[in-house]
Parts: structure tokens; sequence; C-alpha cells
């Protein structure tokens, strides 16, 4: 026997008041879609899961009206593993739904779109999830959209571009005061800085100013700033290019003077310090004295 409910049943079942569920139904169309014989209106197994998964969605800090055009636009199948698969399994999919938000505004060259996916993520999540799990991931896809063709140069210059700008917005947000104690720099011959600004933007949100020195930095240049203003903390990014042996050497002694670290898949498995920005956060913070949950 197929399963209904009227709207005081469901909101007994999942805990939600019934002006809830009938404001839900009025203002975002999520609500009962089965009719009784009588004219009556019952909500179905798949109404009362999309509505179980908006609860959720909402408590995790989305937005009421985002949340249902979400759940409206999942399939009952979707929508149902959401829902078993708990408050990770709604974390993975809201990280999901901000990747194909920069995805497709990469697609549709709509740089506002992607900025505004890239700051709801940077603002739900926080920084370093979002990094990790939702910009930086977007920025791989994008990559490989541009290896194969389905996207040129220009919308890879606009997602960086929209990327920056959310970064660099989100990190004025924090007001942080002294002398910065941490460099940040791209290896000299890797052009890409977003994965520093977010370093830097992370470490703001945690009181910390930075020096970025941004990319293709020259090595010589690196050591001549470490000589001349002893920084607490250097980190250098290095994406696709792997360094030669003399330079492996020199940033050994560099380390002798300060606390080096390295990310990006550029390094060597055997150099490379951090393998994601929440990683290395906590090792720039650890280095300055702060204390770590």
């Amino acid at each position: 026997m197929h399963r209904r409910w009227t709207v005081g049943a469901l909101s007994t079942m999942l805990g939600i008041a019934a002006p809830t569920l009938r404001t839900w139904e009025r203002r975002y169309g999520v609500g009962p879609t089965f009719r009784t014989a009588g004219g009556h209106r019952r909500y179905t197994i798949v109404d009362a899961d999309r509505v179980a998964l908006m609860a959720r969605l909402i408590e995790s800090g989305v937005a009421p009206s985002e949340a249902a055009e979400r759940v409206k636009r999942m399939s009952p199948h979707e929508v149902a593993s959401a829902v078993g698969a708990g408050i990770e399994g709604l974390r993975a999919s809201a990280h999901d739904y901000a990747m194909t938000g920069i995805l497709s505004g990469a697609r549709e060259f709509d740089g506002p779109a992607v900025q505004e996916a890239a700051e709801h993520a940077l603002a739900q999540f926080g920084i370093e999830d979002a990094w990790d799990s939702t910009i930086a991931p977007a920025l791989i896809e994008v990559g490989l959209h541009w290896e194969d063709g389905r996207l040129g140069v220009a919308a890879e210059h606009l997602v960086s571009s929209r990327l920056l700008s959310a970064l660099r917005s989100i990190a004025h947000d924090f007001s942080v005061t002294g002398s910065p104690r941490v460099v940040l720099a791209s290896a000299e011959d890797d052009q890409h800085k977003l994965p520093i600004v977010a370093l830097g933007a992370a470490l703001a949100s945690h009181g910390h100013p930075v020096t970025e020195l941004g990319s293709r930095l020259p090595l010589d240049s690196l050591e001549a700033f470490v000589e001349s203003t002893d920084p607490a903390v250097v980190f250098l990014w290095s994406s696709v290019i792997s360094p030669e042996a003399d330079q492996l050497e020199r940033l050994r002694q560099l380390g002798e003077r300060t606390r080096l670290l390295l990310g990006g898949s550029g390094w060597p498995t055997e150099v490379v310090t951090s393998h994601s920005l929440r990683q290395a956060v906590e090792q720039v913070r650890e280095a300055l004295g702060d204390e770590l949950p």
C-alpha cells in the first residue's frame, strides 16, 4: 500500500511545524503532489523526502529558497540517497552543488555566476573547506575541460579572475594587524597564484597578516627577501613544475633559516609538506605558535 500523509501527519513524523510546511508549499513549491479521489492533497514518500532534505539543508546553513530549488532539481533517487546519507551526505551534496555552479558559469561565460557560487561556498563552508572540497576540484575540472576542448582559454581565465575576486573579497572581511611574519609565493616557473591567495585569505581569517609575493617568483629573489626580512614561515607553491636538484638543495638551505612549507603537485613526494589548504593552514599556524584544536 502506498504511503500518503496529510500536513498534520507529516508534521508529526518529521518534527516540522505544520505552518512551516504550508509556507514551504506556498512560497517555494515544495509540498504534496498527490490528490485523493475527493481532491485532498497528500504527501507521497518522495514529497516527504524532499521536505526532509530541505529541512536538513536549511539546518546546515542553506537559505530556504536555495534549499527548495536544490531539492526540486534532484531526481527522487538523488533525494532518497541524500536523505539516507545523513549530514555528511548532505554536506557532500552541497559541495557538488556549489562546484556545479562554478562550472555552469564557466560554460556560459557568466562571470558573476562563478563568483557568486564561490562566495556562497566560502561563506557556507569556511575558506579551508570551500577551497579543498569545492573550488580546487572545480579548477581541476575546468582544466580538464580545457584540455579536451569543452572550454576555451577565455573561460578558464574568466573562472580564475572571478575566483580571485571572491577570495580577495572574503579576505578583506577580516581585520588583521601587525607586521606580516608569513611569506607566500609560487615557484619561479609556476604562474598559478590562486592557491596562495586562498592561503592568505584563510590565514587572515585566523588573524595573521601575510606578505604575498605572487606567482613566478625567482628563487634568488625569494632568498634575498628572506635574508632581509627574516620571516617566521615561507610557503611556496608549485603545481606542475618539478624543480631541478640544485633548486631543491637551495630550498633545503633556505629551510635552515626559516620554516619552509612546500605545497602543490609540482614538488617531489619526499619534499612536499602539505596536500590541502587545511593542512597548510594548520602547519603555518603551528609554526606561528597558535594553539590548535
